[in-house]
């Protein structure tokens, strides 16, 4: 016995629906975005009214578990949480920036005062070979001196002592303007070794120990300049390097993916509203 409808069978007094029906009635209760997942022994090529019931209370009900789950915000956080993390990122990358040009500044400062030392020690060079020169010349005056008035005494107290004994010779005190001077050329003479030694032992020296010695590099270098370089300037490089790196994988490997992916499921939902409209589920 059939109905008005050729597609719609009844059976012992039983109505069935086919699959077509299934499909199309379960699409005015918004069942249809799932329907293709129901199969089974259920759907064949014709359906019980209570089977097709059964079936449709499931699909309403995974549905509205669907329709939940959309309303988690699971996109929102997620966009959220990109843009702060994409807003720190930013800041890192203009304080990197900002480091890597200090970082510049820094090594650029130290070469310049490397290039200082090596133009001083040149300088320093040439006045330890003046001060030698002095120090050797002092010295054969002072034998010549020796030499000459016969005694052992320094070359201040040799001159004082030549001068004494003939400035006494001269009657009417004529020689004391001589004396006075006599005087102050013996005392620019004793200022001679101690300025000699001065300058030699408490300038030259300490600057050759430090920063120009004869062989190897300088204290400077190794106590300060490389430390510097090595144990700071050239690992800071290396973690601003990093973070760039870590800043521009973020950006590829992970923001761009997602916003894709958030791009795409904001387009799925305007299709499930328009689709929504179209067929009254609204």
């Amino acid at each position: 016995m059939t109905t008005d409808n050729p597609n719609v069978k009844t059976q012992a007094g039983t109505t069935v629906l086919t699959r077509r029906q299934l499909i199309s009635t379960a699409a005015v209760g918004g069942a249809a975005l799932v329907v293709s997942g129901l199969g089974g022994a259920a759907v064949g090529s014709a359906m019980t009214t209570a089977q097709y019931e059964l079936e449709l209370t499931k699909l309403r009900a995974l549905v509205a578990l669907y329709e939940q789950l959309e309303k988690v915000g699971i996109d929102a956080a997620i966009q959220t949480g990109m843009n702060i993390v994409r807003g720190a990122l930013d800041t890192i990358k203009g304080g990197v920036a900002l480091l890597r040009d200090g970082v510049t500044a820094a090594e650029t400062a130290l070469k310049n005062f490397q290039a200082l030392l090596d133009s001083l020690s040149h300088a320093a060079n040439s006045a330890g070979q003046v001060l030698n020169d002095l120090a050797q010349k002092f010295h054969a005056a002072e034998g010549l001196v020796i030499a000459v008035l016969g005694t052992a005494l320094p070359l201040a107290d040799s001159i004082v002592g030549f001068f004494n004994a003939l400035l006494d010779k001269i009657p009417f005190g004529v020689g004391d303007n001589i004396r006075n001077a006599v005087k102050a050329l013996t005392e620019l003479v004793r200022a001679i070794p101690t300025t000699i030694d001065t300058l030699t032992n408490q300038l030259l020296k300490p600057l050759r120990d430090n920063f120009f010695p004869p062989s190897g590099d300088p204290a400077v270098k190794t106590s300060l300049i490389d430390p510097v370089m090595n144990n700071v300037l050239t690992p800071l490089k290396k973690l601003l390097n990093d973070i760039e790196v870590l800043a521009d994988h973020w950006e590829k490997d992970f923001t761009q993916p997602v916003q894709n992916a958030l791009d795409q499921r904001q387009t799925i939902r305007k299709q499930i509203a328009q689709y929504r409209k179209d067929n009254g589920l609204a």
